[in-house]
């Protein structure tokens, strides 16, 4: 009877993730301008006989898009990134950066499991980029004074906000934006 129970309540988990992932929509960015222009190169929502495979066994360097029973592989290194489920990400050294803000600059969010109390948790670190294209850096006042060192009035706004690298992420509940972000669009008028 047991084991019966066990081999339900798998069937069950097994078809609730096979109808969650058939309703997620994956799209592929190959460029950053496709980025820019909001278009996606092969999309897969289930219903157009498209399937996109992100994710490989033992964290893949390919993605593979399956189109008509064909199958194409692409390089994580050589695509701009992709939209999952209306979030976009970027690839950087084969790794996924979720797109958090692209206003003047882009800020990524990235997920690492570190110790803590009673075993690993998820958290997330800032990175950033000057363009979408340029290297994703963590996002700390080192990097963003060698990043924006033409910069002078951001940078002393920068100085005269901020002084750890923990208050960059400092998020404004009423504008609806980064702090950091606010400044950096002052700083250009």
């Amino acid at each position: 009877m047991k084991t019966l129970k066990l081999f339900i309540a798998a069937l069950i988990a097994i078809a609730f993730v096979q109808s969650a992932s058939a309703t997620q929509k994956i799209g592929l960015y190959l460029t950053a301008e496709d980025f820019l222009n909001h278009k996606l190169s092969y999309e897969s929502d289930g219903s157009n006989g498209t399937k996109v495979q992100l994710h490989g066994v033992f964290g893949s360097y390919k993605v593979v898009v399956i189109q008509n029973g064909k199958k194409q592989f692409f390089s994580k290194a050589e695509i701009f990134g992709y939209r999952k489920d209306n979030q976009d990400y970027r690839y950087f050294n084969n790794s996924a950066y979720r797109i958090i803000d692209t206003q003047g600059f882009y800020i990524y969010g990235y997920c690492k499991l570190v110790p803590a109390g009673k075993g690993p948790k998820d958290v997330e670190f800032f990175y950033f980029s000057a363009k979408p294209s340029d290297e994703i850096k963590p996002l700390t006042l080192d990097n963003l004074q060698a990043s924006f060192a033409k910069d002078t009035r951001f940078l002393y706004a920068i100085e005269g906000f901020f002084r750890t690298d923990n208050e960059l992420t400092s998020y404004d509940t009423n504008l609806k934006e980064y702090k950091l972000k606010y400044l950096y669009a002052q700083t250009l008028r």
